[in-house]
Parts: structure tokens; C-alpha cells; sequence
């Protein structure tokens, strides 16, 4: 009897000790169990101007409302203050909506608005607070502008499933050195506004959450418009991103498409281009969007290539979509282009 006992105890204790070899071979983050989360990640969604005749008749998100109402997240770059203020603070191009229309934005039942821009203070303070309290009302996250930079450049944290899905937004103010503070205003300590690239905040947001989020996505304002290919800045700033645990960077602003590349593993999307905009120039009207798909310990990223039509995004057709793709700049080899038309890229989470 007790030679029984002896071998079921050392067997337990082989038992025990596989069990712990096991574990301890698994990497730091095991996503194995985890379920699948979805993400759509569109360019500038703009409700001023001549947009209103265009709002009254629905949903400007109709024609691609298969992917972007179904995912988990919806993250838009929302351009314009929406404000009653009658009062420019900016005199070159001030862009405003009725605040009627925020509603229109929520796409999604999880739809994050990205407001660091060059004209989320085109009517000042009041129509920086009347914005925010639209989206309040309208169900519609906001990031990236606030009352002071601590709200401003606070990240979104959300638990979609069982993941954890962090987004930071961020505008360069280099860019717009010509104009004034109240012009274009960067979030300080006391003031309203924009959330600016700044590295102190940044390095602090990104070492905080690198352990325990799923994915980082960085939504950044930033580029020359109408360039199709990103400065030095872009690249300089996108790098240090990933350098610092970013998952992916994806740019808005030169309302032209700009390309991707992969950078130690990890992707960068330039600029998406226009995406619910009135602008003339036929440039501006060919644009593209994203589906981020967690998978296991991946993100497959679909990249959707669409014109504009009427101020509104359709799909391109297959070819279009391959001739859009193959003419970003830069080129990036870790894009597979489908039959469909559509952009195809796998990256690993760590």
C-alpha cells in the first residue's frame, strides 16, 4: 500500500512540475483563449460647409456601414467644432456644424471621435465645450482635446471581450507655427485644447499601459496636406512611437492618401486620406480605411480603399482599389493586394 502511495504522489508531483514548465515556456501575454476583437479606423470625417444637404437625407456612413457598424470600435478623426458660436477664431478656412448632426457620427453603438486637429478650436473655447457636450450627448467618445492637457491628452482605455484596447491622439504643432495660440490652441495646464506631441506625456502614457494592453494604437494629426508622401517629421515621430510601444500609427490631415510602412514589426499608416469631406480638388476625394481584426496573438488589418462620392465614401472596384494601393508612397512589401481590391497585413501583438 504504501509503495501505491509513493508512486501516485511522485506521479502528482511530475504532474506539478510539467504543469509549471509548461506555464513558465508560455509567453508574457497568452492569447490563445482570447476572443476576437474587431476595430475600423477611418480619415477625416468633416460635417461643415456644405454637408448639411448631405446629413438631412442619413447616415453618411451608408455605403460602408457593413464594416464600420459592425466591428467593436469605430475611431473617427472628427474635423470640425460643432458649435451655435458665431465668432471665428481662426481666419483662415473655420469650420463649424450644426451640433444636430453629431448624432450622424455614431456609426457605431462604439464610436470614438479623435479631435486633436487644426480645427477643433476654429470657434474657440465655447465651441471646443459645446463639441464635447454634443458628443457627451450623442453616446460619441472623444479624445485628444479637452479642457487642459491632462483631458486632453488623456488615452481612451477600453475592455472590448477580454482585451485590452488602448488609443492615444496626438496633433504636431510644428505644423501650424504660423498661427496664433487662439487660433489653433494647444491644451495647456489651465486652457482648453488640442493634445500636442508631447514626449514627457507620451513616453509616460505608453510605458504605463505596455504590459498590459492588447494593442496601442496612436491616431496622429500630423503631415503636409496635399503631399502624398509623409515628411521627416511624420516618419521621425511615427518611429519613435513603435521605439516606445505603439502597435500601430495611423495619420491624418493632408486630406490625400499617404503610404504604409513596417517599421521594427510594426505598421505605419501615413495618412488615410478624406473620408466624409466636401473639398473639389479630385485628389481629396480618393481616400481608404481600416479594419484592425484581433486574432489570437495577431492584427490583421484589411485596408479599404474608397472614393468619395457626393461627400460621401463608396468601395472602390478591384481595380481601382490595386491601382490606389500600388501607388501609395511608400510602398510597403508586407501588403498583400486581394482580388478584391483591398490591402491585406499581418502584424504580431506583444
Amino acid at each position: 500500500m504504501k509503495k501505491k502511495l509513493i508512486i501516485l504522489l511522485l506521479i502528482c508531483i511530475i504532474g506539478l512540475i510539467a504543469v509549471d514548465t509548461y506555464y513558465l515556456n508560455q509567453p508574457a501575454n497568452d492569447y490563445s483563449n482570447k476572443e476576437d476583437v474587431s476595430i475600423a479606423i477611418t480619415g477625416d470625417v468633416m460635417f461643415a460647409r456644405k454637408m448639411p444637404g448631405v446629413l438631412d437625407l442619413g447616415s453618411p456612413f451608408r455605403n460602408v456601414e457593413d464594416v464600420v457598424s459592425t466591428v467593436d470600435l469605430l475611431l473617427i478623426n472628427f474635423e470640425n467644432p460643432a458649435t451655435y458660436a458665431s465668432t471665428p477664431y481662426k481666419g483662415a478656412v473655420p469650420l463649424k456644424s450644426d451640433p444636430k448632426y453629431v448624432g450622424l457620427a455614431k456609426a457605431n453603438e462604439n464610436t470614438i471621435a479623435a479631435l486633436a486637429n487644426n480645427h477643433i478650436g476654429d470657434y474657440g473655447p465655447e465651441g471646443l465645450k459645446d463639441t464635447i457636450n454634443a458628443l457627451d450627448e450623442n453616446g460619441i467618445s472623444y479624445i485628444g482635446a479637452g479642457n487642459n492637457l491632462e483631458e486632453a491628452s488623456k488615452p481612451v482605455v477600453q475592455d472590448i471581450k477580454d482585451r485590452k484596447v488602448v488609443i492615444l491622439n496626438y496633433m504636431d504643432q510644428d505644423n501650424f507655427q504660423e498661427f496664433s495660440q487662439s487660433e489653433i490652441p494647444i491644451a495647456t495646464e489651465n486652457e482648453p485644447g488640442y493634445s500636442p506631441i508631447d514626449w514627457d506625456i507620451i513616453e509616460k502614457d505608453l510605458a504605463e499601459y505596455n504590459d498590459t494592453a492588447d494593442i496601442i494604437i496612436v491616431y496622429l494629426h500630423y503631415g503636409n496636406e496635399y503631399s502624398t508622401s509623409p515628411n521627416e517629421n511624420q516618419v521621425n515621430i511615427s518611429k519613435k512611437l513603435i521605439d516606445n510601444g505603439a502597435d500601430i500609427v495611423v495619420g491624418a490631415h493632408p486630406h490625400v492618401t499617404q503610404g504604409i510602412e513596417m517599421y521594427n514589426d510594426k505598421p505605419i499608416f501615413y495618412s488615410l486620406g478624406n473620408f466624409i469631406f466636401d473639398q473639389s480638388n479630385p485628389n481629396t476625394h480618393l481616400g481608404m480605411f481600416l479594419e484592425l481584426d484581433l486574432v489570437n496573438d495577431s492584427c490583421e488589418v484589411t485596408v479599404y480603399p474608397i472614393y468619395i462620392n457626393g461627400y460621401i465614401p463608396q468601395y472602390m472596384s478591384a481595380d481601382e482599389g490595386a491601382n490606389l494601393l500600388n501607388g501609395l508612397n511608400p510602398q510597403c512589401d508586407n501588403v498583400t493586394i486581394t482580388e478584391n481590391g483591398t490591402g491585406k497585413l499581418v502584424f504580431k501583438l506583444d
